[in-house]
């Protein structure tokens, strides 16, 4: 068979089982309305722009300001010619506001967690992943040399035994801070004790907590009083900080051996200046502003308890990511076009994402939406699950 007969094969295997996709062009910044590439509004609900910053104007001052210093783009790997002053800046920045020794910044999150996990864990050693964990993290650590295993969060019982086996080198605990497609939240309290029970490394990525949680921003470690305690976190910079790129802080020793050993950050090249710059900007205003992670918190507050009136099923969410659990995807898919139809994008969520039988909109919250959107969202939910 002609290979591309197999993929259009494939292609309508996937639409006759509703789980074909496609993208949805947006023509306007990630704002709580979005100009579509059609000429359509739409209330956004599908996105991570949790603080609002992919459309604050000191962040795009920041970005210009350094590409008119620096250029556009950095045409080298880290290790050439790559690394820029805006690199090393918010390098030393994230140090201090993770209280770390060291960080190191990727291109994104999903080369942090591949440089990370690829290149720390070896043969002999053992690393422990939550079922649910990124994709970027399972990749990841199915690549290594180390063996792993996988643990429920809500089951450490499973994950101790796996602690206690002496034959492993090293034995290492990832795992999400806030889990991006469910919106509850890793025991990081417990899973501290059991490291410094075990004398295991205790990695966490903090991709959708970073800015939204904690009193300075930090995230759910420092909301959790166990920021010192996490031996590693890894920052994914696509979220709350609207920007790009990944940090991995901890160790100075843990840094400089992933500038000499780690694969994704050797050859690839280094992320624009530009990107490092809004990156920092975005930094200070998520310190210095707690009043966005306030109203974040408020709305999210607000849709859980509507949600939970409606009899809606949004699992153990206790964050601004709040699934909607709808069972098949035939039935997900029909209820976002609903919503789209209305004038809401809240995108359906499907196999092999979650899994199967657990199709869901995955609303996600910003600080900026306003209580006239969120009744609306409400409206239109419970009018498309009623047809």
């Amino acid at each position: 068979m002609d290979y591309r007969q197999q993929l259009q094969d494939e292609l309508e295997q996937l639409a006759g089982q509703n789980l074909l996709r496609s993208c949805r062009c947006v023509d306007s910044a990630q704002g709580p309305v979005v100009l579509m590439a059609d000429g359509n509004e739409k209330v956004l609900f599908c996105s991570n722009n949790y603080l609002n910053l992919a459309e604050d104007e000191r962040i795009r001052a920041a970005a210009v300001e350094a590409m008119e210093i620096y250029g556009f783009g950095t045409v080298a790997s880290r290790l050439i010619s790559g690394t820029m002053t805006p690199h090393v800046e918010l390098e030393a920045v994230f140090a201090d506001f993770l209280r770390k020794e060291s960080a190191l910044y990727f291109p994104s999150g999903w080369t942090a967690n591949q440089a990370l996990l690829t290149t720390l864990p070896q043969k002999g050693d053992l690393v422990l992943i939550d079922r649910l964990d990124h994709a970027s993290i399972i990749d990841a650590v199915k690549a290594s040399e180390a063996d792993f295993r996988t643990y429920r969060r809500n089951h450490l019982e499973k994950l101790e035994k796996y602690l206690a086996d002496s034959r492993y080198n090293n034995r290492y605990i990832v795992t999400e801070s806030v889990f991006s497609m469910d919106g509850d939240t890793a025991n990081l309290t417990e899973l501290v004790e059991l490291k410094n029970k075990y004398n295991a490394v205790l990695i966490v990525d903090e991709a959708h907590a970073l800015g939204c949680f904690g009193e300075t921003g930090a995230g759910l470690c420092e909301q959790a009083g166990v920021l010192d305690d996490i031996d590693i976190i890894v920052a994914p910079l696509g979220k709350a900080v609207a920007t790009g790129g990944g940090i991995v802080a901890g160790p100075k020793s843990l840094t400089d051996y992933l500038v000499n050993k780690a694969r994704p950050f050797i050859y690839t090249t280094a992320p624009s200046p530009i990107i490092a710059a809004a990156a920092r900007k975005a930094i200070e205003i998520i310190q210095t502003e707690p009043q966005r992670r306030q109203r974040l918190a408020e709305n999210a507050q607000y849709i859980h308890d509507r949600f939970a009136e409606m009899g809606l099923d949004t699992g153990d969410s206790t964050t601004q990511i709040i699934p909607v659990v709808l069972g098949e995807s035939e039935r997900a898919v029909a209820v976002s076009k609903a919503l789209w139809d209305a004038g809401y994008f809240a995108a359906a969520i499907r196999p092999p994402t979650v899994a199967p039988g657990t199709a869901r909109l995955r609303i996600s919250l910003q600080a900026n939406h306003t209580r006239h959107q969120l009744d609306g969202l409400c409206e239109a939910i419970g009018q498309a699950i009623s047809r």
